[in-house]
């Protein structure tokens, strides 16, 4: 079955894949409305303040253990702007870690898409990356070949193909799966993702 897929440069020439369903929004952030919380991992880089909900802001190439390359994005330099994916999935009441800024949507009013039920968590990550390249259909796909590291392994285990290029997928639910693994608590009764370890640098397949 054939789906649909964001190719995102992450540094440097390393590109990855994102499903196309997994992604709510192409952004374009101002580095100086991100703010820092202390106490999280690095590649953490703060929370937006996006249509009055706090979203976590994640350096992709950070979290990945990637080298920075002439052309990533200048994510020290104050005012600096900087492109992203967000991404977005629903939890169930059940559901017991969030995100910082993931968003109980009793409290969002009427505005909250409809169909939720009001008990219902959101967890959102804007995921900045180096280049929002193109959408394209994968024509075909297979596992990953290469020997990854444990901390890589559920987060890239299928490349699909943009034509000839293949293209490492970044499973959108083992991201936010792994940035729940080492919850820190904070007010309000939630949880921030701390302490992850490195992993082995990603090339291209």
């Amino acid at each position: 079955m054939e789906r649909d897929y964001f190719k995102v440069r992450v540094s440097g020439e390393v590109r990855v894949a994102l499903p196309l369903d997994a992604v709510d929004a192409a952004l374009q952030l101002d580095r100086q409305l991100i703010c820092p919380i202390p106490g999280v991992m690095p590649s953490l880089l703060g929370v937006i303040n996006r249509q009055g909900v706090l979203t976590w802001v994640l350096d992709t190439r950070q979290f990945l253990d990637l080298p920075s390359g002439h052309s990533s994005p200048g994510l020290n330099l104050p005012g600096q702007a900087v492109k992203a994916l967000l991404l977005t999935r629903e939890l169930a009441p059940k559901a017991s870690l969030t995100l910082p800024g993931d968003e109980d949507e009793s409290l969002m009013g009427h505005d909250g898409p409809p169909g939720r039920g009001a008990n219902r968590q959101r967890q959102t990550i804007a995921c900045v990356v180096a280049d929002l390249e193109r959408v394209f259909t994968a024509s075909r796909s297979r596992q990953v070949r290469q020997r990854l590291k444990p901390r890589l392994q559920p987060l890239l285990s299928q490349v699909v193909y943009d034509g000839h290029e293949g293209v490492a997928v970044l499973d959108p639910q083992a991201l936010l799966d792994a940035l729940q693994e080492q919850p820190l608590s904070r007010p309000r009764s939630t949880t921030a993702p701390v302490g992850a370890q490195n992993v082995s640098s990603l090339h291209r397949s």
